[in-house]
């Protein structure tokens, strides 16, 4: 069975759908930047700050070229896992692309309410506007890379996850 990949912004919500999926699916649930941190036994805001983006996105591509030969997961990315076009075509191979889409508000509340430290998108003063700054760069990414795509907002859990599943079955049948 193919992979489902949850791509978007940092803050939509994809760990936290995935997880529920997971469960759903009873597919083993796997977190791109969760395996970085165990990959280099440091967090992402550490390998960030002594290393860089370039250094973190190549970690990135590493974990893409392990996992997307894997079945049956479920695969929450980073926010900027389509800033490498080889990631995209390696999830593709054997994995539904699934875009989680949100309003900027919506975004920047999920970032401020989660304990998750976001390197790119750290500073309080100007989240908003590096949100909205980021978002708009890749959006055309992410859209160029989604199989399908779900709007999140004012939906549960429950609801996402659902409409996840309508989605794949229609590619599986």
């Amino acid at each position: 069975m193919r992979n489902i990949v949850l791509i978007g912004m940092s803050g939509v919500g994809k760990t936290t759908i995935g997880k529920t999926l997971s469960k759903v699916l009873d597919r083993r649930f796997v977190d791109t930047d969760e395996l970085i941190e165990k990959k280099t036994e440091t967090d992402i805001e550490k390998i960030f700050s002594l290393y860089g983006e370039l250094y973190f996105r190549k970690l990135e591509n590493q974990i893409i070229d392990e996992l997307y030969q894997e079945e049956n997961l479920i695969i929450s990315t980073g926010g900027g896992i389509v800033l490498n076009d080889n990631n995209i075509v390696s999830l593709k191979k054997n994995g539904v692309l699934i875009l989680l889409e949100s309003s900027i508000e919506n975004i920047v509340n999920n970032i401020k309410k989660s304990e998750t430290v976001r390197p790119l998108l750290n500073d309080e003063r100007d989240l908003h506007i590096k949100t909205k700054t980021m978002c708009d760069s890749r959006k055309e990414l992410y859209l160029s890379a989604a199989d399908f795509i779900v709007c999140v907002d004012g939906k549960s859990i429950d609801e996402i996850v659902y409409e996840i599943l309508r989605k794949c079955v229609k590619i599986n049948s």
